[in-house]
């Protein structure tokens, strides 16, 4: 009866042993990982800056305004979903399977909040320095942002009117020639005799030559407001150049009281792109 204990104790641990052997030799069921979120192929509103092409405040004000609705809803509709996806994930894979700072959906993501807020943050000060938001303060910072808006002083310190848009960047690139001789002044002090309708007027024959994108196109203008102010804006050279765009060359001339001022300017487009932009 020993002999029979003894035999079935060997018989149980070796059938025990052989058990525990075929079952470390299954491999494990793999562990099924959530997708990984995806930003959706939309793409960002590159609207950013499309405000600097329009002449008055009022119309930039517009423009920023649109230009945020449009990247308020992308971060709505894409951003914040795709950081729920991550989040989600996150939450169902643990240890070292789980994302982390360094996962490429989550640098996609920080990525996409940075522009976002960068932009976000921009385009809520430009809005206020436009519409004259209740409590706002200039800044070093916006004083930056002004001149790269082209936003060129008329006047003296108390008396200031600003210029906005294309004359203000055209006035600009004139602060900064060297040319020695009065004519950098006379462009300036033309386009500050300038009152706001006038500007416009001047935005707008533009615009009309540039759609036209031809060697000879004009428009002509007159002020809204007085009979001795005019103006025109003719397109002078067509050019394609080696990276692709499309470059306008237009002589823009303003007469005040008989007084005639001209200055070239040049505008480009981008392969691809439908908007001319003027060339700093």
């Amino acid at each position: 009866m020993a002999m029979t204990r003894i035999w079935y104790g060997w018989a149980g641990a070796l059938a025990a042993g052989v058990f525990l052997t075929a079952a470390m030799a299954q491999e494990p069921e793999p562990i099924e990982l959530p997708t990984a979120p995806v930003i959706d192929g939309q793409r960002y509103p590159d609207c950013r800056y499309d405000y600097r092409e329009r002449n008055l405040a009022r119309s930039r004000v517009e423009d920023i305004g649109q230009c945020i609705v449009q990247i308020d809803g992308y971060y709505t509709e894409i951003v914040t979903p795709f950081a729920q996806g991550l989040e989600a994930d996150q939450q169902a894979v643990e240890g070292d399977d789980a994302p982390n700072s360094d996962n490429a959906s989550f640098a996609i993501y920080q990525e996409a909040e940075t522009r976002y807020r960068d932009d976000r943050e921009y385009l809520g000060e430009r809005y206020c320095r436009y519409a004259e938001c209740e409590g706002y303060e200039p800044t070093a910072l916006s004083g930056e942002r002004d001149e790269a808006d082209g936003m060129q002083q008329c006047g003296e310190p108390g008396d200031t009117i600003y210029m906005e848009g294309l004359i203000g960047i055209l006035m600009n690139r004139a602060r900064r020639l060297q040319t020695g001789t009065n004519i950098t002044g006379a462009v300036i002090g033309f386009a500050c005799r300038l009152r706001p309708e006038e500007r416009q007027a001047a935005a707008d024959a533009s615009e009309q030559v540039v759609a036209q994108e031809e060697v000879g196109a004009t428009a002509a203008w007159v002020s809204p407001s007085r009979e001795d102010v005019s103006g025109s804006s003719t397109v002078t050279a067509l050019n394609s150049e080696p990276s692709g765009a499309t470059c306008l060359d237009i002589t823009d001339v303003i007469i005040i009281g008989g007084e005639e001022e001209r200055a070239t300017r040049r505008m480009c487009r981008a392969p691809g792109e439908s908007r001319y932009v003027l060339q700093s």
